[in-house]
This record gives C-alpha cells, structure tokens and sequence, in this order.
C-alpha cells in the first residue's frame, strides 16, 4: 500500500493533520438528507428569498404530483369503462368527467405558476389556499352530477379528497394548526354535497335506506375529520422534525447547508448568513474531540489565522460557540481545485504556471512567518486555485490547523515527541526533531509541492510511513529534467531542489528570498494570464464536475450533508435557556 498525499502521519495522544478540501461539495444526498439541506420554511413562507424559492418548489412539486395521478386515475377508470361498459363514450362527454378534468387542470396550473420561484409569499398562500378549495368544489361537483348520484360515488370523492389533502401535508409543510383549518375548509363541500344528493335522489342500498340522507352525510364527514386529521399529525411530525434541524444547523447568524470537507479539527461546511449574501464556509469542532486541550487549540487556530491578512491566505470572518458548547468559526467559501486534484487529473504542470503558484503560496508564508507562525502542513490538498474577482489561477492558502507559533511553547506538544503533517511533505528536520522546526520547514514542504506539480509525482514514495521518512533524511531527490518526457527549465529545476536540501541552512534565507528569487525566475514562454483564462472556461468546468462525479461515486451514497448530531443538539438547545 502506498502512501498518498491525503495521509497524515501522528504519533499516539495527538490530532491528525488530514485534509481539509472546501471546494466541491458531493451531491449524492437521500431523500432524507435532501429535506434537510433545504432552507428552513415556516408555516406561511417568509418575505426571504430563500423561504419563497423553497415554498414555491414544493407547491408547484405538491401541483405536479396531484395533477399526474388525477389523470392516472381519469385514464384507468376510463379503460376499466372501455372493458366493462357497452357504453364507454358515454364517460367522455358526461358533465362528471369534465369537473374531474378541470379539477386535474387546477393542479398543473399550480405547478406552471409556482415552479418559477418568483412568487411573493402573499401570493403563494393564495395559489396553495385557492387550488384545493377549488379542488374539493370540483369534487363535490363530481359527486352531484356522477352517474346514479348516490352515496357510493361520495364515497370515492371523499376518498381522492383525503388522499390530495394528505399529499398536500406531506410535501408542503406548514403547523398543525395551519394544515387543520385549511384541510377542514376544503372538505367542507364533500358532507353537504353528500346531503343534497341523498336528499334528492335517496340511495338504494340497503343500509342507506335505514340511515337516510342526514346519516350519509355524517358518515361522510366523518371520514373527512379522520383525514383532516391525519393531515394534521403529518404536518405537525414534518414541521417539528423541519423545525428540529433549524435548531440544530444554526449556529449564530448561519446555517449550515452541506458538509464539504474535514479536518483534523473539525468538520467544514458550507453555510449562508442570515443577512450576508457572500458564500461562507463553517468549521465546526468535532464533539468527539471537544475536550479542554482540543478546544483550546481550536482557538488558537482561527486567532492566530484571524491574524493574516494576506490575499493568498484564506480569510476568517467570525468566530463563536453556540449556547449549547459547539464551537465553529466562519470562513470565506472556495469553489476552486486543490493542487492535488490539479495534478491527479491534469498531470504534470507547465513550468511557468508552476512559477506563479509557488510565488503566490509564497507570498503567504511571508506574512506568516513575518508575524512567527509556520504553518507546517504545507501540501497540494492545503492550497487552492480559483477565480476570484475574475482572476484565474489565484492561490489561496488553507488549513492553519498545524500552525506553529514561534513565539510560544508548541501548544500541541505533550510529554513525548510529538510528529505532526503529511508524510510525502515533511522537512527532515520536523522528522528528528519536531519541537523545533521552524520557516525553513515550510519551505522545504513548498519545494516537495513544487517538485509534485512538474512531475505529476511526489518527491519521495514508498510502502510505508517509515520508508517514507528515511528518504526524506537519507536519499536525494532525482532532478525533474531527468524525465525526456517533460520539460524542466534548469533556473525551476535549480530552485526547487535548493529547497529540497536536507540542511536548513542549504535553502532559501527565508520566504521572501524565495519569493523574490521565483519573481525574477528567467523562464521563456511562461504561463501568461491568457493562459490561464483560457483554462479556466474551457478545462476547470469538465475538471470539477469529473472530481465532483468522483467524490459523490467514492461516498457510495452516504450522505453528504449534515452529519453532526442534530437530535442532540435540538435537545441541548430546547434544555439550554
């Protein structure tokens, strides 16, 4: 088995450094998981445009649904007609058939309004009311101008009325209290209609002619207020669970949405502001690991990220704990490719494009190491390119998780050694002596990445963590250019493996050097801004959804969303005052 850029090496009593990958989020959601992702709704959808979107979708689903097995029903009952009744053109040209069309034609006029999405709330309230009161009246029309006209035919109303009403509880959600009254008032037509009918035109049925109209019409009824209330207990199951994971995926002023990637800390998400429009990504600290010295650390993280400010480092927005102890803080979301997913998909980097990246990663650690902090997981899974503010190939920077500050006593050290980052991407220095490595080591880190962009392959492999490492102490790195297949300019080459030397001293001074010495890097026919947006409208669209397809096959349909505890946390928050 070999070792790939995801693993992350620990020694026993301390947090993996893994990957964290807000890029893509996997889509492979159950039903389950699909309800809720969706945005919370209330039982009258809100002015938000979010509430009205989602609304609208399940009105205009809740119109597609009734509309298809009405006439599911129309064109069964009229070939049970064919089959069995001599007179079966009789059924296409009766008065019932026409209120039972037109009832079908209320529904998917429900659906071709509300599937926009651009209805007010007022209005959606009106088209949801107004379809099944219009509805149940067609039904009753049926029941009055059905052939024979007796209680069996407001038998089987009352049945396609209860059945609508319960479909309408189930994809709408709205309170009890809301679903009650609305249902009582569309079924409200079916028992009086039941009574004019048998009023007129008793029925002949044995048991009817005992009962009499006013019993018919109560028996009637009485079925109604059974679903009615069925209807109710639905709404109020669907409702409190919608209401349950509301509680339970707010944090502060977001929502989470969708997991999109994990940490050593934590679980990413992606989450919307309450007010704010900008994409946000959420790090939530796993409950497993919430004791003293991880919540600790936790913090320290995003206080010492919190203070970079450098447009290739990935920028923190907030920070908090919610009532019921879960911690998290608020970061800019990333729809981009990690250098890891470049190369495992596109191979081997032009030298040029290579340049810039490592110039752009460099840039960051400037200002880190300027301010004492080594980051010390420098990876291709911890660097993201994207577009931003139409640039393309802008690197950012993430998972400050292993962040080291110089400064201070390593936090995350205990009695013993302690060994933290990635295997393929560790300096020798952080493998005999991990409680003092220092810039250097992300320099090295920065090489090994650079070394893994022009090749396609990391520096060093092997079967094994150990394997691994003694390359990193022991052997020499095999220059690029030794490759006919690709094509290293020497000034890259060189550079790359100065980072590369085993002694600190054998590299760059500091990051800025290297920066300045990739800035005036002599490279002929370098990646050019062209280059790059060329790439990134015709190749980064096909890359991202064939990783996106990937990651959503690798699940093997396991939920992507939500995976915290959202019972617990419901409960917490409803225990906490």
């Amino acid at each position: 088995m070999r070792w790939t850029q995801r693993d992350t090496w620990h020694t026993p009593g301390t947090t993996p450094g893994a990957t964290v990958t807000p890029s893509l989020a996997m889509k492979s959601l159950s039903p389950r998981d699909s309800l809720q992702a969706l945005p919370p709704l209330r039982a009258v959808p809100s002015d938000s445009e979010a509430d009205r979107r989602v609304m609208g979708e399940r009105i205009a689903y809740f119109g597609a649904v009734v509309g298809a097995l009405s006439l599911a029903f129309y064109a069964f009952n009229w070939l049970l007609s064919v089959l069995v009744n001599p007179h079966w053109w009789y059924q296409l040209v009766h008065p019932a058939t026409f209120m039972h069309l037109a009832a079908s034609c209320v529904f998917w006029l429900l659906w071709l309004l509300c599937r926009s999405g651009e209805r007010s709330a007022a209005q959606l309230n009106v088209l949801d009311v107004g379809s099944l009161l219009a509805a149940s009246v067609l039904y009753a029309l049926m029941i009055g101008l059905a052939p024979g006209r007796g209680f069996p035919q407001a038998l089987i109303l009352t049945l396609i009325l209860v059945t609508t009403l319960s479909t309408h509880a189930i994809i709408v959600p709205a309170t009890a209290r809301r679903t009650a009254w609305v249902s009582a008032l569309a079924a409200a037509p079916v028992p009086f209609t039941t009574y004019v009918v048998t009023l007129e035109q008793p029925p002949s049925e044995l048991v009817l002619r005992t009962w009499g109209p006013l019993a018919s019409a109560a028996f009637v009824g009485a079925w109604c207020l059974l679903g009615v209330a069925t209807c109710s207990l639905a709404s109020r199951i669907i409702y409190g669970l919608q209401e349950q994971v509301r509680a339970a995926t707010e944090l502060g002023q977001y929502t989470l949405e969708e997991k999109i990637g994990e940490g050593g800390m934590g679980v990413v998400y992606r989450a919307r502001h309450a007010l704010l429009r900008r994409p946000t990504a959420i790090k939530l600290l796993s409950p497993e690991r919430a004791d003293a010295r991880q919540i600790r650390r936790f913090e320290r993280e995003v206080q010492l990220t919190s203070l970079l400010t450098h447009p290739n480092t990935i920028a923190i927005y907030d920070f908090g704990r919610t009532p019921d102890g879960v911690f998290y803080y608020a970061m800019e979301h990333l729809d981009g490719i990690t250098l890891e997913d470049l190369v495992n998909h596109d191979g081997p980097q032009p030298a040029g494009r290579v340049r810039d990246i490592l110039f752009q990663a460099c840039s960051a650690l400037v200002e880190a190491h300027q301010l004492g902090l080594v980051h010390r997981d420098i990876k291709p899974a911890n660097i993201m390119l994207s577009r931003r503010g139409g640039v393309p190939d802008h690197v950012k920077v993430l998972d400050f998780g292993l962040v080291k500050e110089l400064s201070e006593p390593d936090a995350t050290a205990n009695s013993q050694p302690a060994l933290l980052g990635t295997p393929l991407y560790l300096a020798p220095e952080a493998i005999t002596n991990p409680e003092a490595v220092g810039p250097c080591a992300d320099l090295y880190a920065l090489g090994a990445v650079g070394y893994h962009l022009l090749t396609g392959h990391p520096v060093f492999e092997g079967q094994s963590i150990v394997e691994v490492c003694s390359k990193h102490l022991m052997a020499e790195p095999e220059p690029p250019s030794l490759d006919p297949r690709l094509d290293v300019p020497a000034p890259l080459e060189q550079l790359i493996l100065a980072c590369l030397a085993k002694a600190p001293g054998g590299r760059p001074k500091d990051a800025a050097t290297l920066r300045d010495l990739l800035l005036h890097l002599p490279l002929s026919g370098s990646w050019s801004p062209a280059d790059a947006q060329r790439w990134w409208d015709s190749r980064a669209p096909e890359l991202r959804a064939h990783i996106e397809r990937e990651r959503g096959e690798a699940s093997n349909g396991a939920p992507a969303t939500l995976a915290i505890d959202l019972k617990a946390r419901a409960l917490r928050s409803r225990a906490t005052p």
